[in-house]
């Protein structure tokens, strides 16, 4: 019938686009057809040669079918044609839900928990089956997370190939700490070493209360195994809480305008304005105006203004001392001048403390036509946020307890000692 109505196509011309929808719905019907007949003939086991093995149960199979998809199944059978079994060490829900989808395309997204799907992208991977694609799954992986599965969700090998899935269950599990810390504590302590920042960057917006902010504090020594909190104070700055891409910056001027990098043009001229360059340091918890000026012996410096929560809800305990580390890469006149070591930033709230890190360039060297190009890699630390602020809630025990005169690094014991002083006796 499609062979008489391309032959009218041919005659009348005029009438092509509706003769081709025609045969696009006549096509699309008849996929349908063979799909529904592959199906059966799956589940009737109707001339079936092949027996797929999972957790000692068979599942029937043709070979020709499996072959036509899998490289792996294709080799299995070329190489060993008298055989008719394959073994697979996976579950078999799994394995049967993709024989199956290689059969009619479909998957029972509602018979598979989150695991189950993981366990599918894994084996779809082990049998070299490409037409199972991982986002399609990613949505049911997130769908299914809960309190009692995230956790092994985040310590499933497979999960570590797909960076957006693992944020998607860090996240879940990090705004479900609170939760799960008071009722399946030594559940949430198998959180897998490397992911803890990636879960604490999203659980430390959750906390609100002394209370919560000592829970937090006594499961990360807890996980880490350490007795004294100052360690773990310097342990957090060690850990990776950032990406190894350049920190947004964004224009103090205009707002809308952001970019990655911080150029300025006749940087002797624009020294001279009344208010010197500026931008500001886009972050996830604060946002931190830098400006440049002249510091000691005529330097430029860049110093640190203030750190602006980025959320306005007063109450989040990592707002009393926000930090972070900041990581400058300075450019001028087409040379590197300035790619130091990282250094660490903290503001007790209410407190004006003075900041600055200073530049390799001084007033006398600038020109009328110079420039100057600055990048910054900034990673924020709420762990430390929140354990400053464990310590500042009850700084009488704190001292009772840890040795702060002499195991908090001088930063810290600034911004702490600054913070309680203001206080107790006001600004």
């Amino acid at each position: 019938s499609i062979a008489v109505v391309a032959g009218q196509t041919h005659r009348t011309g005029g009438n092509y686009r509706g003769v081709r929808k025609i045969i696009s719905v006549a096509m699309a019907n008849s996929s349908e057809g063979l799909q529904m007949n592959l199906l059966v003939l799956f589940e009737s086991n109707v001339l079936a040669d092949v027996f797929i093995q999972a957790e000692g149960r068979e599942i029937p199979a043709h070979k020709a079918v499996l072959a036509a998809h899998s490289p792996f199944f294709a080799q299995q059978f070329t190489e060993n044609p008298g055989h008719n079994s394959v073994q697979l060490d996976h579950k078999h829900k799994v394995v049967y839900a993709m024989v199956r989808f290689l059969y009619f395309g479909g998957l029972p997204m509602e018979n598979l928990t989150s695991l189950d799907c993981l366990d599918l992208l894994g084996l779809a991977e082990d049998v070299e089956v490409k037409s199972i694609n991982p986002a399609d799954i990613g949505p049911v992986i997130v769908a299914g997370l809960k309190e009692e599965n995230c956790v092994d969700v985040l310590n499933h090998e497979v999960l570590r190939k797909y960076p957006t899935f693992q944020d998607a269950a860090c996240k879940f599990t990090g705004e479900h700490f609170m939760s799960m810390v008071k009722t399946n504590r030594d559940y949430l302590l198998k959180v897998p070493t490397d992911l803890l920042t990636q879960v604490l960057q999203y659980a430390c917006h959750q906390v609100y209360t002394d209370d919560d902010a000592d829970v937090m504090v006594k499961y990360c020594l807890s996980h880490t195994g350490m007795e004294s909190t100052c360690d773990l104070l310097r342990e957090t700055k060690a850990w990776e809480w950032g990406g190894r891409d350049f920190t947004v910056l964004r224009s103090v001027e205009e707002p809308i305008v952001e970019a990655n990098s911080w150029e300025i043009h006749g940087v002797r001229a624009a020294m001279d304005a009344t208010l010197t360059p500026a931008r500001t340091v886009v972050g996830t918890y604060f946002d931190w105006l830098i400006r440049l000026d002249y510091g000691a012996e005529g330097k430029l410096r860049l110093v640190y203004e203030q750190a602006t929560p980025t959320n306005e809800d007063p109450k989040k305990c990592i707002h009393r001392f926000p930090a972070a580390m900041f990581a400058w890469q300075v450019v001028y006149n087409g040379q590197s001048v300035f790619h130091e070591k990282p250094v660490f930033i903290c503001f007790p709230q209410g407190v004006h403390l003075h900041w600055s890190t200073t530049l390799p360039i001084t007033a006398a060297e600038l020109t009328e036509d110079d420039n100057l190009e600055i990048v910054v890699q900034m990673a924020e630390n709420p762990m430390l946020s929140l354990i400053l602020y464990h310590f500042s809630a009850d700084l009488k025990t704190t001292v009772a307890k840890e040795d702060i005169l002499n195991r908090l690094p001088h930063i810290e014991y600034r911004c702490l000692s600054s913070y309680s002083l203001v206080q107790t006796h006001g600004a």
